[in-house]
């Protein structure tokens, strides 16, 4: 039977050169080095400085945005009495006016030759659209 796993090496030596690479590197790998205590326990209360402060963080943006929703809702009735005053009753009925305005605006320059278009405020004022 062939060992499919030494396919790909030209001699027995290559295979045991690459078997004892992996070997070496698995050793490496078990080795787990040394760490001072003192730099764990530093590193454990900076990390536990760091979560206090992203609490702290949170806690903050939580406020802003409860903050920022209390004034949104405070000034929603003071800018719908300026949009009330400003527009009147039928806002949409003067939106209906400026696009006819648009429109009929837009429909008088087609007809207007190219050349015709630094003439267009005369044309418009004999009109009495201006």
């Amino acid at each position: 039977m062939t060992d499919i796993r030494a396919r790909g090496f030209n001699t027995k030596a290559e295979l045991d050169e690459y078997l004892a690479d992996i070997e070496a590197a698995e050793t490496e790998a078990a080795t787990v080095p040394r760490v001072d205590v003192a730099v764990e326990k530093g590193e454990a209360v900076e990390l536990a400085r760091l979560q206090e402060e992203l609490t702290l963080l949170r806690r903050h943006l939580a406020l802003l945005r409860e903050q920022t929703k209390t004034a949104i809702s405070a000034r929603a009735p003071r800018m719908d009495a300026s949009t009330q005053r400003q527009f009147g009753n039928y806002p949409w009925l003067k939106l209906a006016g400026i696009i006819a305005i648009t429109f009929l605006v837009a429909r008088r320059m087609r007809w207007l030759p190219h050349a015709g278009m630094k003439t267009m405020p005369l044309s418009l004022l004999r009109f009495g659209w201006v």
